[in-house]
């Protein structure tokens, strides 16, 4: 069995400075985890009944560890592993199991352990690895984005009728943190002295930051909006294309039920600007989320993606982060 270590980097990722720091920051937080190889090939040839032939690291994400297996005679497959619980886990096999059973494309999951390491006990997922290249690291000459941008659309649309119930992040049954939308709103409102500090470490006064969580709880009050399956972290990192078209979508660690443009919001505040949510808008087929009177909860999504933006840099520790926050709220919505 050949390992071995790192995800290569591309000549266009090494000169981008905001590249460079993530790519520090994910190193840091991958360095705290380190599964023995021979424990992922063990439950790797435990589920293939295969020998395995290469373990290559994988460093990218905030939540797990992951690899990328080969194994001998048999098609290359994903590896996560949690040392945080198995939720996320569970909730995540919940929701690629109900896109199996509708043909939505996404991966496959084949088998998810429980595998004690030391004193720790750890949640090990075996996927399916789908073919293709994340979108985040392909050249807008190389592929039709717009085309791409409206298959991921449509590929929401499928994602968002599978029924969930209550709010929040679901369990792995499919079903919401919170019951009512007060309880959900509640959350975010005990979350407001943490925002504040998050503002304050990128130059926001807490009055600033008050005024957009006041402006976010009155939008959902005035217009309770309707609830569905969110995947809540669509980003261009996730969206896979192979041969020019949208092969599938990846990570639903933290599937939610949300408001129907929750996916929407987040994509335009972490992708707007170089790839349209308006393209995505157009292959999803329903304008009327965005137009009045629900731009306003449109609005007040963005802004709250952006308050937990901050947060999570802050909490962190990721400078740059935080202030790649500042500059996005600064800017404002691209739509």
């Amino acid at each position: 069995m050949r390992l071995s270590y790192g995800r290569g980097m591309s000549e266009r990722e090494v000169r981008a400075p905001s590249d460079v720091d993530r790519r520090q920051h994910l190193a840091a937080l991958h360095s705290a985890w380190a599964t023995p190889l021979d424990v992922v090939a063990a439950v790797v040839g435990e589920v293939t009944k295969a020998p395995v032939v290469e373990c290559r690291r994988v460093v990218d994400g905030e939540v797990n560890e992951v690899y990328d297996v080969t194994v001998e005679r048999g098609p290359s497959l994903i590896v996560r592993i949690s040392h945080n619980g198995s939720e996320d886990h569970d909730r995540e096999a919940w929701v690629l199991g109900e896109c199996a059973s509708r043909g939505i494309r996404a991966p496959l999951v084949h088998a998810l352990r429980r595998v004690e390491v030391g004193s720790e006990l750890r949640s090990v997922m075996v996927m399916e690895k789908l073919p293709g290249e994340r979108l985040a690291d392909l050249d807008p000459g190389e592929v039709d984005v717009r085309r791409a941008l409206e298959e991921v659309g449509a590929w929401l649309k499928q994602l968002h009728a599978i029924p969930v119930n209550g709010l929040g992040r679901l369990n792995g049954s499919g079903v919401g943190t919170f019951e009512t939308l007060e309880e959900w709103l509640a959350n975010v409102i005990t979350e407001a002295n943490t925002f504040e500090d998050a503002g304050r470490s990128a130059g926001f006064e807490p009055a600033t930051v008050r005024g957009w969580l006041g402006e976010i709880v009155d939008a959902f009050r005035a217009a309770p909006p309707r609830m569905i399956m969110s995947h809540n972290d669509l980003l261009s990192v996730h969206v896979l294309v192979h041969d020019g078209r949208l092969s599938g979508i990846i990570d639903f660690g933290v599937a939610a039920a949300e408001p129907a443009a929750n996916d929407f919001a987040l994509w335009d505040f972490r992708e707007g600007r170089r790839f349209p949510v308006e393209w995505i808008q157009v292959g999803y087929g329903d304008p009327s989320l965005f137009e009045p009177p629900n731009d306003r909860t449109y609005r007040a999504l963005w802004l709250l993606h952006g308050l937990w933006y901050l947060r999570h840099y802050h909490v962190t520790g990721f400078p740059p982060g935080v202030v790649a926050g500042r500059d996005r709220l600064l800017r404002g919505p691209e739509r």
